[in-house]
């Protein structure tokens, strides 16, 4: 059996903010927040809890990088920062994102 096919699109850094404020509109399906100088991030149980506290830290920090990754029927928005701080939201209608914010493969 043939593994499905990945596909990635960049995200240009100057639209991610505006993708960031209209996630909600997607469908989030699960956020999850992975920052190496915080265990805050593995005590905040809910998908709002995580996603607040996303947005604060992105707020806060130099994004080096924002990718939608698709493999079947799941795309995920992975935004990593400084090294330290990695967010995913897996998002339902990633088609639409990819239409809206006009994102290319590669």
């Amino acid at each position: 059996m043939r593994g499905m096919e990945v596909k990635v699109y960049s995200v240009p850094l100057e639209k991610l903010g505006r993708l960031i404020d209209t996630m909600e509109s997607y469908g989030i399906v699960n956020v999850d927040v992975e920052n190496a100088a915080s265990i805050f991030d593995d005590m905040t149980k809910s998908d709002a809890g995580r996603l607040r506290y996303a947005r604060r830290i992105l707020s806060e920090g130099n994004v080096d990088k924002a990718v939608l990754v698709v493999r079947g029927e799941r795309g995920v928005l992975v935004i990593k920062m400084e090294n330290v701080v990695e967010v995913r939201v897996d998002l339902k209608d990633y088609r639409r994102i990819i239409e809206d914010f006009a994102l290319k493969q590669g």
